[in-house]
């Protein structure tokens, strides 16, 4: 909400960050996630600087968000400056402040709601294939880090990762 305290509050402190950030040439990154990407957009444009960028994070704008990382690739394309290769479902739909704790107490609907799950990457929601693509079409050349958060074996599905990327990276 653009007319609430806690916007003006974030949007002062992300004002400040961004003109630091310029001043260093560098930027400080937010993670995709309790908001679409229409919507950071907005936020991000109004502040007139590129400093406060984008870590476009696939699995949970799918997660938390329940919008299309194809989609936000090209409607971040100026801001996105790092990117996770994480993959994930979204198990029941609720409002970022609720999945994201802001709200308490949480709603007793909401209580022990497993609002989301993180899988491993090339078994979940976020289309690879397409994802890449994009950001190919966009002239992304930063990183793809490979975030595992979750899961037994942690390390095993961090090599699943890397070879699930290795092939989609070979078929396009």
């Amino acid at each position: 909400d653009f007319d609430c305290k806690q916007y003006e509050s974030m949007h002062e402190v992300c004002r400040e960050l961004a003109e630091f950030a310029d001043t260093m040439g560098g930027h400080f990154a937010v993670e995709t996630g309790p908001e679409r990407a229409e919507l950071l957009k907005k936020f991000l444009d109004n502040l007139g600087s590129r400093g406060v960028a984008v870590n476009l994070d696939p699995a949970n704008l799918v997660m938390c968000a329940g919008d299309d990382p194809v989609k936000a690739v090209y409607t971040l394309k100026d801001y996105i400056v790092h990117t996770h290769a994480k993959d994930g479902n979204r198990l029941v739909e609720a409002d970022p402040e609720i999945i994201y704790h802001v709200v308490h107490p949480v709603p007793a609907e909401f209580d022990g709601v497993r609002f989301y799950e993180e899988v491993p990457l090339g078994t979940g929601s976020v289309d690879f294939p397409k994802y890449l693509k994009a950001l190919e079409e966009i002239g992304y050349k930063g990183f793809l880090t490979i975030e595992r958060e979750a899961g037994d074996t942690p390390e095993k599905d961090i090599k699943i990762a890397y070879d699930f990327l290795k092939k989609t990276i070979s078929e396009n």
